[in-house]
């Protein structure tokens, strides 16, 4: 009986031994496929053919010269020079336009990108296709382009990434001066819509004065009388002269009669003053209520809405004025400044891709993809019994 039941039990290890060997065989075969050939095709990618990548790096801020409290220690040094921060929209405004197909197509005609990206020297993982439409440059360029914003403090970090440290920089420094030059476009459209209705109200003043002034002179010309008002004054005051001088003649003619003859000289050429005076004063009074030519009534008539108009027109070129000087020191607050406080580096090395770290990456990767892909195998096979 024992000679029996060790029969079967070498048979039994044989048999299960015979069982192992080809799952053994196919676990390696499965660890070859999922995690061997992976890191094999990673190590000779990244380690002989992928490309170098140069990152050139600068730092800018968009501000205006509204004073603002500075939120942090570049703000502060910003404001003391009276630069100080605006809305994060400014700097997302910028961030758009970066990343638009206008910056892609200012950048393909000064420097040429799709010449750069589609070099045969670049692998062809890495590369530009020869055949790619204008939307697959501008995803492509949205790749090789970043742009971060520090919301705190709205300092923006822009990252370029070439095959050479040159044009990494080069594509920096334009994007840099495009965006100055967007900013600057925007400050001036800022600058003439707000002076613009102030202008046109100070024009519109300025020509008013212009009339008035040419109407009183039309009617100096033509009445040949400077200001009516003050002739009217001296008129009055030479009247009033004149009843004094009549007064006093009446007086020295009455004064006379009683002592001399009525047709002596003397009381003749007192009566002769008087009569003088009173034709004088009858005169004097007829240019005052309109009964001669020279009628300063109707004169002051159409001299004081002459005056008015020229008043009036005066206080408000005056008030034009003024205004446009708010609207002038109003525009100037708003003026946007971008300002590339870090210059755009020329990198001395390349920092992508990571050779290292991405095969490593690969290799982790494929590991756990086998063992989890494994665990969900042996699952599958004990629940259908096999």
């Amino acid at each position: 009986m024992q000679s029996e039941r060790a029969v079967e039990s070498s048979v039994t290890s044989r048999e299960a031994r015979d069982d192992s060997t080809p799952q053994r065989s196919a676990l390696l075969r499965a660890f070859l496929l999922m995690v061997g050939l992976p890191t094999l095709v990673a190590s000779i990618y990244f380690g002989l053919i992928a490309s170098d990548i140069y990152i050139s790096e600068t730092r800018y801020a968009i501000r205006s010269t509204d004073r603002a409290a500075p939120t942090d220690l570049l703000s502060g040094v910003l404001a003391t020079t009276g630069i100080s921060s605006k809305s994060s929209e400014d700097s997302e405004i910028v961030k758009d336009y970066i990343l638009s197909r206008d910056m892609l197509k200012e950048l393909e005609n000064r420097i040429g990108l799709r010449a750069h990206y589609g070099s045969d020297a670049v692998d062809w993982v890495s590369r530009l296709p020869a055949d790619a439409t204008d939307e697959d440059f501008l995803e492509y360029y949205r790749k090789m382009v970043a742009v971060e914003t520090d919301t705190s403090s709205d300092i923006s970090l822009l990252r370029i990434r070439a095959f050479d440290p040159e044009t990494a920089q080069r594509i920096a420094e334009t994007i840099v001066e495009l965006s100055e030059q967007l900013i600057n476009r925007w400050s001036e459209r800022i600058t003439e819509d707000t002076l613009r209705f102030a202008r046109k109200e100070l024009d519109f003043a300025e020509d008013k004065v212009r009339e008035a002034s040419a109407a009183l002179t039309k009617f100096r010309n033509e009445s040949g009388s400077v200001d009516p008002g003050e002739e009217t004054s001296a008129v009055l005051a030479l009247v009033m002269t004149l009843e004094g001088s009549l007064a006093q003649a009446k007086a020295e003619s009455m004064e006379a009669e009683s002592y001399l003859r009525s047709d002596s000289t003397q009381i003749k050429q007192l009566k002769a003053r008087i009569a003088a005076l009173q034709s004088q004063i009858k005169s004097e009074r007829e240019r005052l209520t309109g009964k001669d030519e020279a009628d300063l009534t109707r004169l002051i008539s159409s001299y004081q809405p002459l005056i008015l108009d020229q008043t009036l027109a005066e206080q408000r070129y005056a008030s034009a004025l003024a205004s446009m000087e708010l609207a002038r020191a109003d525009a100037q607050r708003q003026q946007r400044y971008l300002i590339p406080f870090v210059q755009p580096s020329i990198p001395d090395e390349a920092l992508e891709p990571e050779r290292l770290w991405n095969i490593l990456t690969v290799l982790v990767g494929s590991l756990l993809v086998f063992g989890v892909g494994g665990l969900i195998w042996s699952a599958i096979m004990e629940h259908v019994g096999l």
